[in-house]
């Protein structure tokens, strides 16, 4: 008998022993995207600053 897969979790039987498990990867949310999109706007407009002051 095996144990119960967590939640979230899949799992893969194989012939040589008990199943490999993986967790399910989550995709950030919307707002974690846009801070990220001002981070970089905000990384760009500086290096680009930083580049014309020669």
């Amino acid at each position: 008998m095996t144990s119960p897969t967590p939640r979230g979790v899949w799992s893969l039987d194989t012939p040589d022993g008990p199943g490999i498990g993986f967790a399910a990867v989550h995709q950030p949310g919307s707002d974690l995207l846009d801070r990220a999109q001002v981070g970089w706007e905000r990384f760009n407009s500086a290096a680009d600053e930083e580049s014309s002051d020669g």
